[in-house]
């Protein structure tokens, strides 16, 4: 069921409900007897799609170490991946890379996700956002993000950009141990800056091709950090579900309601531009191996694939989960956090091992 701006949409099999927002991206799940649903059995809600690997900055703490050679995602691959989306009832496409917006079919790409009745939204770093671009994004995406990293005048001309076009535009901000710093200076010191955006997205930083010894820690500054963050009212501020372990500390503090634990193979799932399939985007790139969707179908991969059923087995039991320290297993906050990472030691209690 379509209503203008919002979707409804059951998922018997899996007994529970969603209504999505397609303007600002709100989606609530409802389940049966008011019992929270575990996954979906059709297939992922939100797809992140690597649409190239095409990326010109070469950043040190890429997890997908992008760069110029970076390859792209044909057209063909995308549609065929995209319908059988739509089939299964796929609600949003994140679009990344690399740069996805320097894909050289970025705009159809755009068209395609719209066609088949799929919100897609994507991040850019700022690099290769041309007129036609500003334009197809007003007129298929539900939102742009920007990464907020030096140089950061890259990230506010696609911020002025996006305000001159009535664009919504988020803020996406990687937090370890170097990079808290600015993103207090972000709270703090640009305030006029973020009464011209939609919302601050924070994400957990992952050590997959570069050092684990800035990975994010409980800290004095990490309380600060908080802090700011409950008392900043200019725009809305959101977290990945990797930060679970870090919010769940201040639980008494917001509505529980907001926040989930790990939706990777429950709800969501990745997409690389070579067509490996995976429960979570930062698989790649490790001893994980994806599934290649030019032999199964995305519903096969997504139901019946190891890779899937294995990350799904330890959100669900907590005897098979490898980075929660035992602790985690008698802790009151479990049931909102479910021991965080199943993949990376990025939680908040490892120190206590």
């Amino acid at each position: 069921m379509v209503m203008s701006k919002w979707i409804l949409r059951q998922y018997k099999d899996s007994s529970y409900f969603v209504l999505f927002d397609k303007e600002n991206g709100t989606l609530i799940r409802k389940g049966k007897n008011n019992k929270d649903p575990f996954w979906n059995k059709r297939g992922p809600e939100l797809l992140d799609i690597s649409i190239t690997n095409y990326c010109e900055r070469n950043c040190s703490f890429c997890y997908r170490n992008s760069n110029r050679n970076g390859k792209h995602m044909s057209l063909e691959n995308y549609e065929y991946v995209i319908k059988q989306a739509s089939r299964i009832g796929t609600l949003q496409v994140a679009l990344g890379g690399g740069n996805p917006n320097q894909h050289p079919d970025f705009i159809d790409i755009l068209k395609i996700t719209k066609k088949y009745g799929l919100i897609p939204s994507y991040t850019t770093n700022g690099q290769g956002l041309t007129p036609p671009i500003y334009k197809a994004t007003k007129k298929y995406c539900g939102a742009i993000a920007v990464s907020w990293y030096p140089p950061y005048t890259d990230a506010i001309k696609v911020i002025k950009k996006c305000k001159e076009n009535n664009l919504k535009v988020n803020i996406h901000v990687m937090l370890n141990k170097e990079t808290i710093v600015s993103a207090l200076e972000l709270i703090n010191e640009y305030r006029d800056l973020l009464k011209d955006i939609n919302a601050i997205i924070f994400l957990n930083y992952k050590p997959i091709n570069s050092s684990k010894s800035i990975t994010l820690r409980n800290s004095e500054l990490l309380y600060q950090f908080v802090d700011s963050v409950l008392n900043t009212n200019l725009c809305k501020i959101g977290f990945d579900s990797c930060m679970i372990s870090f919010l769940v500390q201040f639980s008494d503090k917001f509505f529980t309601e907001s926040i989930e634990f790990c939706e990777a193979g429950r709800f969501s799932a990745f997409l690389s531009e070579d067509l490996e399939f995976y429960p979570c985007s930062f698989l790649k790139g490790t001893d994980v191996t994806g599934v290649d969707l030019k032999e199964k179908s995305l519903h096969e991969a997504w139901v019946y694939s190891e890779q899937f059923r294995r990350l799904r087995e330890k959100l669900s039991t907590p005897g098979n989960q490898k980075n929660p320290i035992i602790e985690c297993f008698n802790c009151d906050k479990y049931n909102l956090c479910h021991g965080g990472c199943q993949i990376f030691d990025i939680n908040a209690c490892r120190e206590e091992r």
